[in-house]
């Protein structure tokens, strides 16, 4: 069987475990209210923070990087999710386990400005729109448009930089 034929279902059945795996948490979250012990805390956290991007690594590991970096995003998700479906007095892991969710959102941020900052290197030193635009999306996996926009952000710098230094006279 080519992959051309294959079903959108076998390829992305992250898509069709995910919400049953969330459902069947905030059902258990939503009818143990006030009753939610250590285990039921660790088995939300498991299912959100690990399982989730486990089986999205899983069905998305051809993807490289990319898919890691996803997959840590969803566990930070996972992570904030789980706070947000046990009740605040009833936190007991949580405590030790959300600043992991600030590290990997530190984590992300860096990814991010180091992808920014690469086009901006890119453009300043002379590079034309199309090639920033293909270059950002290849390394970022970012939509068309956002790619155009933040090109035209970083060409629009560059054009207001080179203007102050003619006005100053560095040339």
């Amino acid at each position: 069987m080519t992959t051309a034929l294959r079903h959108p279902a076998s390829t992305h059945w992250f898509f069709l475990v995910a919400p049953i795996v969330v459902a069947a948490d905030v059902f258990a979250a939503f009818s143990a209210r006030g009753e939610i012990d250590r285990l039921m805390e660790a088995g939300l956290l498991f299912d959100l923070a690990v399982l989730l991007p486990c089986l999205y690594w899983l069905c998305y590991r051809s993807g490289g990087k990319k898919v890691a970096i996803r997959a840590v995003a969803l566990c930070c998700l996972g992570i904030w999710v789980a706070q947000k479906l046990v009740p605040e007095d009833e936190h007991n892991l949580m405590g030790y386990v959300a600043p992991l969710r600030y590290v990997g959102i530190a984590a992300l941020v860096l990814i991010e400005l180091w992808v920014v900052m690469a086009l901006y290197r890119f453009v300043f030193k002379g590079g034309d729109s199309p090639s920033a635009v293909a270059r950002i999306q290849a390394e970022a996996d970012l939509p068309p448009w956002i790619a155009k926009l933040l090109v035209l952000e970083a060409m629009f710098w560059r054009r207001a930089w080179q203007a102050v230094k003619k006005r100053f006279g560095r040339e």
